[in-house]
């Protein structure tokens, strides 16, 4: 039913206009809401998704995560990925953390269901804005932090990676895969069409609920460099051309090369 609604809404450019204002400002959590996708929808299928990012993860550490502290930006609708990695991979202990809690029952039944309640008190949840980061976990003391399609909905990176750089070990080390994509919102315009609204009607219709920030490649190298951080940069995925020709007849922009990046990872240490 809700996914019905959704499909609706998104009909229409107006009033799909329409449902991210109601929602961003008088009915939030109740359309479009952040963080709610679980990816599959039976349980076996959202514990096996989270197997494969938290492999991810590992591949992207060597490995080596026995006895490592690890920060989650963006944990979502389950813990499960955390679980899993101190699991298998002998994590020490996780700090999940997220602008909005948005953790689900199904959640508990994954849980129940591959026995990993025991791995609970390894990880410490934290929600709210960035700096709750800071707050709660002590500075250099961090091994390892990771997010899966984040960054692109935080709204102040520079105010969450000044929190992350002050949590991180000297000699730690970050990964995100990143998302560059419109999530959905106004697809049915063009892949590339979010990028047409300015700043402001854009805040207003989705400031409050995690909408993608619509940085491009560009903008998170330039924000890495600020933060001294040595990125290694992988292109996952790219908009097809056609995609991208279509955008050239909604978007005045100097170089449509700039947009071509639909997903892409990186991988940080400090300088």
């Amino acid at each position: 039913m809700k996914q019905k609604i959704k499909t609706l809404l998104r009909g229409n450019k107006y009033i799909e206009i329409l449902s991210y204002l109601l929602q961003n400002n008088l009915l939030k959590n109740i359309l479009n809401t952040s963080g709610d996708g679980s990816f599959d929808k039976s349980i076996d299928g959202m514990y096996e998704h989270s197997k494969l990012i938290a492999d991810q993860y590992a591949d992207n550490y060597n490995g080596r995560l026995k006895d490592k502290v690890l920060l989650e930006i963006g944990t979502g609708y389950t813990r499960i990925t955390m679980l899993y990695l101190i699991k298998e991979y002998g994590v020490s202990k996780v700090y999940c953390y997220d602008r909005f809690n948005c953790l689900q029952e199904d959640e508990n039944k994954i849980i129940n269901t591959y026995k990993l309640g025991q791995y609970l008190d390894k990880i410490e949840y934290i929600y709210g804005t960035n700096d709750e980061i800071n707050k709660n976990i002590k500075d250099k003391s961090i091994d390892y932090i990771v997010s899966n399609a984040v960054l692109e909905h935080v709204d102040d990176l520079p105010l969450l990676f000044t929190n992350l750089k002050s949590v991180l070990k000297i000699d730690g080390q970050m990964y995100h895969k990143v998302d560059l994509r419109c999530h959905n919102r106004f697809k049915i315009n063009g892949e590339l069409y979010f990028h047409t609204f300015g700043d402001k009607f854009w805040n207003m219709m989705g400031g409050n609920i995690g909408q993608p920030n619509r940085k491009l490649l560009k903008d998170y190298i330039k924000l890495f460099d600020t933060y001294n951080l040595k990125c290694e940069i992988s292109v996952f995925e790219e908009f097809s051309k056609e995609d991208l020709e279509k955008a050239q007849t909604y978007l005045i922009v100097e170089n449509i090369s700039d947009y071509k990046v639909a997903v892409a990872e990186f991988k940080l240490c400090i300088k």
